[in-house]
């Protein structure tokens, strides 16, 4: 066999190898397009998954609002855990104080039902009443500390040794919520459930959100989480948009609450989703047999600032039109005596 005869058979064979390396990658992108799994998503109430009705004593905080009206049917974390299981279970809860000794928190159900849990709950308030009816376990420490955005990975996540992959991070603070989460979702920390609580009065697609400065964060007049104003925390979509970043899907909204899972978790286990931050403010928020009493309650309503809202969604200068309400009710810094800043856009 001369040599032309053999260099001709080489590239044959590298053509036809070619060819069939270029068929193959071909047909796997056409297959995983083709059949790649999506999130299943619920866009009227109709079509969402029916959930057993408890009753939610957490609402009993907005007002008014009797105890046969504080019903709710979204995910509780307990019934997740259940969905999706843990190999090791943990929880990070950020705000661990509440009411009958932390029986109208969110995670009480889960760790007086769920001995295998091991949690590290964290709150600044150190009154024994607010914590005294969680269980006493080996697998569980309650610490009293401050948190903020610049010392939280140190002090709390280093300092306690939390898994990267935790199972829950639990965050209720009133204040800067969207920035303590984007710290943590930052330093490579992936709960695969994150709950916590956002700000009702800027509705869906509004962004709202309270800007952190650690040189003042003490001195605001009023405080954040007064019950006076509302600069109490971040609105709905100001939440979403950062831990979309870090590929979490909303699952449910329940009043002030809302919970994120992990999208490849929400896929691979078929749990339905809402199909956006809207359809999950009106079902989760303004649907809820609590909100007509909740209007009373300025922390979670304000009427001046939902009429503004209307007036200036109609507006080419959004921004401009809001800021005009909002300087009115932004604290004022007694270091500096300026207004608190804050972002607020669609």
């Amino acid at each position: 066999m001369n040599i032309q005869s053999s260099n001709r058979k080489c590239h044959c064979i590298c053509f036809v190898g070619g060819l069939f390396v270029f068929w193959y990658i071909f047909r796997q992108q056409w297959t995983n397009f083709l059949f790649k799994p999506s999130l299943r998503v619920w866009h009227s109430n109709e079509q969402r998954i029916s959930r057993p009705n408890y009753i939610n004593r957490d609402h009993g905080f907005c007002g008014p609002c009797p105890q046969d009206q504080q019903i709710s049917n979204a995910w509780r974390l307990i019934d997740l855990i259940h969905e999706i299981p843990s190999t090791h279970p943990f929880l990070v809860n950020i705000g661990a104080a509440s009411a009958n000794g932390g029986q109208y928190d969110p995670t009480f159900t889960l760790l007086n039902e769920t001995e295998s849990f091991s949690a590290l709950l964290v709150d600044p308030n150190t009154n024994p009443a607010l914590f005294n009816a969680y269980p006493h376990r080996s697998n569980i420490q309650i610490i009293h500390d401050f948190i903020w955005s610049e010392t939280i990975i140190e002090t709390i996540f280093k300092r306690y040794r939390i898994p990267q992959n935790l199972t829950i991070l639990k965050v209720d603070i009133d204040s800067y919520e969207c920035t303590l989460l984007q710290t943590i979702l930052q330093a490579n920390y992936r709960p695969q459930f994150i709950h916590t609580e956002f700000n009702p009065i800027f509705r869906p697609p509004i962004i709202f959100k309270p800007i952190y400065n650690s040189t003042t964060k003490y001195d605001w007049q009023p405080a954040l989480w007064a019950t006076s104003g509302p600069f109490y925390g971040c609105s709905l979509s100001a939440l979403s948009r950062i831990v979309s970043s870090f590929d979490y899907v909303l699952l449910d909204v329940d009043f002030w609450d809302v919970i994120y899972i992990q999208r490849q978790l929400a896929v691979s286990y078929h749990i339905q989703v809402p199909a956006n931050d809207e359809i999950a403010y009106r079902n989760g928020f303004l649907n809820h047999s609590c909100f007509p009493y909740c209007k009373q309650n300025v922390k979670l309503h304000n009427n001046q600032i939902a009429d503004a809202i209307e007036i200036a969604l109609q507006k080419s200068n959004f921004n401009e039109t809001m800021k005009q309400i909002l300087d009115i009710y932004a604290p004022i810094s007694t270091k500096t005596n300026v207004k608190h800043p804050y972002i607020i856009s669609t």
